[in-house]
C-alpha cells in the first residue's frame, strides 16, 4: 500500500460524506488526494452506505499520462467488498483538461449498466482537471437514468 492510500485510509474513520458534486470535487482536489497536481491519471472508486457515508475509498487504476484502464469488474469489486449500496468514481486528467474522451464517456456507460445489475447506484463519476472539473451528473443525465 503507497502512502496516499494510507492517508486516505485514515481520513474516512472521519465519517466524511458527500451531499454532491462539489463535495466530492471538493475533496479531491484537497489534501490527502490533490488528484489535479498529479502526473499520471488514477481512478479512484469511493464506496458509499446508505446515508453516503464512506466505507472505503480505492484506488482502482493507476495509469500513464494519457489514460488508465479500468473495468467494471474491478469497481463492482470494491464496492462489494465493501457492502455499499452506491459508489462515486474520480478520475484524473493531467494535461489539466477535465473534458471527457469518448473512452470515458463509453466507460460510465458500461459502469453504470453493471452496476444497475448488481443493485448497486453509480451516483456521480467526476473527472479533476487542473483548473476546472467535469460532471457526468450534471453533463450526462441520461446514463444515470
Amino acid at each position: 500500500m503507497n502512502l496516499i492510500e494510507i492517508r486516505v485510509l485514515d481520513r474516512i474513520s472521519d465519517n466524511v460524506s458527500f451531499c454532491c458534486s462539489d463535495d466530492v470535487i471538493n475533496y479531491c482536489r484537497n489534501k490527502p488526494l490533490e488528484l489535479q497536481t498529479m502526473a499520471q491519471e488514477v481512478l479512484y472508486c469511493f464506496c458509499l452506505n446508505s446515508k453516503n457515508i464512506i466505507n472505503s475509498a480505492e484506488l482502482i487504476s493507476k495509469g500513464n499520462l494519457t489514460s488508465s484502464i479500468v473495468h467494471p469488474r474491478e469497481i463492482l469489486k470494491a464496492a462489494i467488498l465493501s457492502n455499499s449500496a452506491s459508489i462515486i468514481i474520480v478520475h484524473n486528467h493531467p494535461s489539466g483538461n477535465p473534458d471527457p474522451s469518448m473512452d470515458d464517456i463509453e466507460v460510465t456507460k458500461k459502469i453504470n449498466k453493471a452496476c444497475k445489475i448488481m443493485g448497486i447506484c453509480l451516483l456521480e463519476h467526476v473527472i479533476i482537471g487542473r483548473e476546472s472539473n467535469y460532471s457526468f451528473r450534471k453533463n450526462y443525465e441520461y446514463i444515470f437514468s
